[in-house]
């Protein structure tokens, strides 16, 4: 179930984003041996990175951290890249620069060097991002162009939540020549505050990434579907293959998994796959276009909603005992009685459907009157 993206042809939409668990060569044929279809490897400078310790923060499945840029020179990323068997995985460079010129002179390096695409971290939730671009979207502009004119190899453009939603900045891509664009970035983030002697555990911001910040790309995804002619590289917070597919069917060509590894380990993206695949044959689809953006036919802006007059419904007995729906519903609909049973009062009901959401048992439902 290969998909072409650009001038990419992948053996399948599931790709690993850019991090630490790409940051040499031993660390991408490891990528490469789990079937992902591509590798984007740590970001790339022309500076040396600065090293802090502890750099990696995790709260749950959320990772935190503060570790930005490949500790490579790019001389040593030429020697990496010439000892890797690619075995049908295109390798990815993701560089950052603060420059267009000295972007422009790191990209063509890359190229050189042999990696089969770029993808341009235009931001960063930590110390790099460029500001400037929201205030004046057309260093976007500057930035890109100057690349796409001076490589001849596919160039993708990583944004943060921000841009993806920033009109003036998307149309200056576009006018750049961009088309293909993956998103989000990871947010910016900070944990465990100790209230007892008011200091935090963090040294700074850090880049937060992992399952929370999946509801935030998955509308960015379908924002940027319904609203721009980019293909879309969807990342953030993907564990399964369910994720996969949600991603698929709200437009985007291919994803990227990310922090996963981090947490579960290289076999984790192995299990995704397999997911993905057997998923895919067993609904009878042969190729990711048969789903893709399928699921926005539901999906409307907030202005363009219809009003709809519902009420809660009770369809079986509660068994559990459980007073979710009751400590949730703001409109006093749903009470105890004194032998246990859930009492509804549709009377004073509108329909929220909150205690549909919070029911372990999914016995509340929601009807038209």
């Amino acid at each position: 179930m290969s998909v072409r993206i650009g001038e990419l042809t992948l053996k399948n939409p599931i790709m690993i984003g850019a991090g630490p668990w790409a940051r040499d060569a031993e660390s991408i044929k490891k990528c490469i041996a789990t079937g992902a279809s591509a590798v984007i490897t740590e970001t790339i400078t022309l500076g040396q990175a600065t090293a802090y310790n502890p750099c990696f923060y995790s709260q749950g499945n959320n990772i935190f951290n503060i570790k930005l840029f490949s500790s490579m020179q790019l001389e040593q990323w030429e020697e990496s890249i010439a000892s890797i068997s690619k075995e049908g995985c295109a390798i990815i460079a993701s560089i950052w620069a603060s420059s267009p010129s000295e972007l422009a002179y790191l990209a063509k390096k890359v190229e050189i060097i042999g990696f089969d695409a770029i993808e341009i971290s235009l931001s960063s939730p930590i110390g790099s991002r460029n500001k400037s671009f929201s205030e004046r979207p057309s260093g976007a502009f500057e930035y890109v162009s100057r690349v796409i004119k001076e490589v001849n190899i596919p160039v993708i453009v990583k944004l943060s939540y921000e841009y993806s939603n920033h009109g003036f900045l998307i149309e200056n891509l576009e006018k750049a020549g961009v088309t293909t664009v993956s998103a989000i970035d990871g947010l910016r983030g900070l944990i465990d505050i100790n209230i007892e002697d008011a200091t935090t555990k963090m040294p700074a911001f850090g880049g937060y990434t992992g399952e929370a910040i999946r509801p935030v790309s998955l509308a960015a995804t379908a924002m940027l579907t319904q609203n721009t002619t980019f293909e879309i590289i969807g990342i953030g917070g993907i564990s399964s293959y369910e994720h996969v597919i949600e991603y698929l069917m709200l437009g985007a060509e291919a994803i990227q998994i990310a922090s996963l590894i981090m947490l579960n380990g290289y076999d984790a993206v192995s299990d995704v796959i397999k997911g993905y695949t057997k998923w895919m044959e067993s609904h009878g689809y042969t190729s990711t276009s048969d789903i893709r953006g399928t699921a926005l036919s539901g999906l409307s802006s907030f202005e363009d909603l219809r009003s709809r007059s519902m009420k809660v419904k009770i369809g079986a007995p509660c068994v559990k005992g459980c007073i979710s729906c009751i400590d949730s519903c703001l409109y006093q609909t749903l009470s105890k009685s004194a032998d246990g049973t859930i009492v509804l009062n549709d009377s004073n009901c509108i329909g929220c459907g909150l205690c549909v959401e919070r029911c372990p048992d999914k016995i509340l439902y929601l009807d038209y009157i």
